[in-house]
């Protein structure tokens, strides 16, 4: 990890909350990231002679991506998650018990099962927005992934007074691990 890099950041991460006087409003400070899970099939259990080598196990060709996204604040509290699944039409989510889910969780489909400009625009406007509160300036930090930067995105964080505050990551999950990084504030 970058020294300087890291200084740099909440350098200006520090700048952005004193003035837009948010630094004691924990509760107006939001961070979103999203990882991914994937459900690979257990390998069937095969019988060998004892102190064969080479013994070819077998596993399904089948397997199941889905890309969680959470947001939280300083304070605490959590919006609802939203789950994203590989498929091509809506048809996809069938496929997972959603009644389970938490509470407002929301669900979307992508070829690859990942985040992507679609859905990040409409968790913007369908979550964050809807839940986030009415008293504004808010910050909200991102990782520099493309969909958390899309001109319609960034438009309306603009017109909601929302301050996207924006870092390339080396592409890990934020809320385990944190990778080098430089800084993009959107402003």
């Amino acid at each position: 990890m970058n020294k300087q890099k890291v200084e740099e950041y909440f350098q200006a991460l520090e700048k952005v909350l004193t003035e837009k006087d948010i630094s004691k409003k924990p509760k107006m400070i939001w961070n979103m990231d999203e990882t991914g899970k994937s459900f690979e099939h257990d390998p069937v259990k095969v019988l060998a002679e004892k102190g064969t080598r080479n013994v070819p196990g077998r596993t399904s060709a089948m397997s199941t991506h889905v890309t969680i996204v959470a947001c939280v604040n300083a304070e605490g509290q959590k919006m609802s998650p939203l789950l994203i699944v590989q498929g091509k039409t809506e048809r996809s989510v069938f496929g997972f018990n959603t009644t389970e889910a938490p509470s407002g969780t929301m669900w979307d489909y992508q070829d690859s099962g990942w985040m992507s400009d679609r859905i990040g625009e409409k968790w913007f406007k369908d979550i964050f927005l809807k839940q986030c509160g009415v008293e504004r300036p808010q910050l909200l930090i991102l990782d520099g992934h493309s969909s958390h930067e899309s001109l319609a995105l960034i438009q309306e964080g603009i017109r909601e007074n929302i301050v996207n505050f924006v870092f390339a990551a080396t592409h890990h999950s934020l809320f385990t691990t944190v990778g080098s990084f430089s800084i993009w504030p959107i402003q």
